[in-house]
This record gives structure tokens, C-alpha cells and sequence, in this order.
């Protein structure tokens, strides 16, 4: 963790303690998510990630051995892809746009192709107002952000109104005694929110599984570091982002898990080296998941 990722973060943290003393009177208890975005923008430029990035990984099932690597490229701008040769000769090729994934094996397009490429460039905005618009693409809402445990730490939870921070009731008017009616008066009328006193169970801790219920597109973020942590899909898969490994200038996870409702075993990337490259627009270009030759479509390192 830089020295400024962590500085940021504590002055985040503290500054929402203050939003929290300040809603006390205001009735709600609702970090600013402008500044909470900035804030997270300020962690990817501090950690060399606001430019095209290139992830040389090792894939494996669970703590199986390696069954292949591959070359992850991800643009900020919201594009990525991903070739995968395994070591029986199998070539894989997905292409993320967005939220919308293609894949091809072995130059044949796959129907359904399972979700190994997930939205790294999430991790990636250099500004607020960009990170803003691409959570808003993915469906997190960003107006929802509370607190919930990740593995030992805690998180900032963006989207998910459920861990939202509850409203608070203001303070009863306190009256003399004399001014009662004899009859007494009216209890002060409860204003705290319903989903106030309410505990979820599990409350999809960083390493476990997730309740139907709870399959709400969200954005996990390290409460001191303001690292992303984890990220959910509205379809059940979610992936979680390892401590960041440092290549040189760039701070990336230094292992990415994918984890697939129904499948008990995630897919593990294993992050070997990240280097920054120029990558135009048609470095994506749907043709690159079934080339003629099928050869690898490797990007140029950036020299600066």
C-alpha cells in the first residue's frame, strides 16, 4: 500500500466520520459519494493504473495446478480482453465491452462463454466523475454506499442499499413536566428506518458465498486503503481482488479469484506481471477473437 493510498484513505474515513456526526442533526447518515469517488480515483493514479494495462497471469481451478496463462488487457476507458493458451494447445479468446462478453475457442465463438474476463478497468478511473459513469454502466447504484466486514478488514459497500448507513431519529423535543395534559402525551414517533434493526446474515463476506437475495451488482472497497476489493454481478458472480503487488511504477492485485454460482472450485488468475502498453481502439476489434493464424495479439509495452 503507497504512503498516499493509505493517507487517503484515512482522510476519507475520517472525513465521513464527520458526515456522520453532521447527519445526526440531519437525520442521515450518507457518506458524499462524490467524494468518495474522487478519493478512489486518486488510489489508481497514485498506483500507475489510469493507463491501458497489460497482466501476464497464470490460470488455475482452485488450488489446482496451473492449466494455463495468459495475457489480460484492460483499458480504462471499459474495454478489456483476454487470451488464455492452455498447455494442451487450447487457445481462448474473450472480448469485454462494457458489460457485454464474447469468447471463441480455438476460433469458434462460444454461445454462453463463462465469465472469465471480468471488468478490471473498474479499477482504473482517473477521475471521480469517470468512476461515477462506469459503476453507473455496470448497474451499482452509487447514490447506496455503507459499511460491511471483508475478511478481517472493512469495506466501503457501494450499491447495495441493504448495507446502506440507516437514517437516524432526530433527538425528542425535551418538555417540562408542568405542560403534560393529564392524560400524558404521545410517545415521539419512531423515524429510524425499517432495514434499521435488520441483520443479514451472511452478509456476503469477501470469502464466501452469496444469498439469492443478495445478488445485487455492488462495489467493495478497502475502508483504510480504498483499494477495490471486490466486485458483484447481478447474476451471482463476484470477484475478489488479492493484496496489490507492485511491477515497477504500476500496483495491481497481485491475484484475481472469480467466483461462479453453483461452482464450488473459483477461477484464480495469478498476476506474474503488469506493464503499461498502448492500446488503441482497435486493439478490441471483434476480429481479434478469431484471427486467421490464431497468433497472439500481444500490444507494445508504453516507453514512458
Amino acid at each position: 500500500m503507497t504512503p498516499l493510498a493509505r493517507s487517503g484513505g484515512r482522510a476519507l474515513v475520517g472525513a465521513l466520520g464527520v458526515v456522520v456526526l453532521a447527519a445526526a442533526v440531519a437525520e442521515a447518515v450518507i457518506p458524499l459519494a462524490s467524494r468518495t469517488m474522487s478519493a478512489i480515483a486518486g488510489v489508481n493514479r497514485a498506483a500507475g493504473r489510469t493507463q491501458a494495462l497489460r497482466l501476464e497471469v497464470t490460470m488455475r481451478i482452485g488450488d489446482e495446478p496451473p492449466i494455463a496463462s495468459g495475457e489480460l488487457i484492460s483499458h480504462p476507458s471499459g474495454l478489456a480482453r483476454l487470451e488464455l493458451r492452455g498447455y494442451e494447445g487450447r487457445i481462448d479468446r474473450y472480448l469485454l465491452t462494457g458489460d457485454e462478453l464474447q469468447g471463441t475457442m480455438n476460433g469458434r465463438s462460444l454461445s454462453e462463454p463463462r465469465p472469465l474476463l471480468q471488468p478490471f478497468f473498474l479499477l482504473q478511473p482517473s477521475t471521480g466523475a469517470t468512476l461515477h459513469a462506469a459503476l453507473d454502466s455496470f448497474g451499482i447504484r452509487t447514490d447506496s454506499i455503507g459499511f460491511a466486514p471483508c475478511g478481517d478488514d472493512d469495506c466501503l459497500v457501494i450499491g447495495d442499499p441493504r448495507l446502506a448507513a440507516p437514517r437516524i431519529a432526530a433527538p425528542p423535543v425535551v418538555q417540562d413536566p408542568s405542560d403534560a395534559s393529564e392524560e400524558g402525551s404521545e410517545d415521539v414517533p419512531d423515524r429510524l428506518d425499517p432495514l434499521a434493526g435488520r441483520v443479514f446474515e451472511p452478509v456476503a463476506p469477501l470469502l464466501g458465498g452469496e444469498l439469492a437475495d443478495q445478488w445485487l451488482p455492488r462495489f467493495w472497497v478497502d475502508a483504510e486503503s480504498l483499494e477495490v476489493r471486490r466486485i458483484d454481478r447481478g447474476d451471482g458472480v463476484f470477484v475478489i481482488f488479492g493484496p496489490m503487488a507492485r511491477f515497477d511504477r504500476i500496483e495491481v492485485p497481485g491475484w484475481i479469484e472469480i467466483h461462479e454460482a453453483g461452482r464450488p472450485s473459483p477461477i484464480r488468475f495469478e498476476v506474474d506481471r503488469a506493464v503499461q502498453v498502448n492500446a488503441p481502439a482497435k486493439a478490441f476489434n471483434r476480429s481479434w477473437l478469431i484471427p486467421s493464424d490464431l497468433e497472439t495479439g500481444g500490444l507494445p509495452e508504453d516507453p514512458a
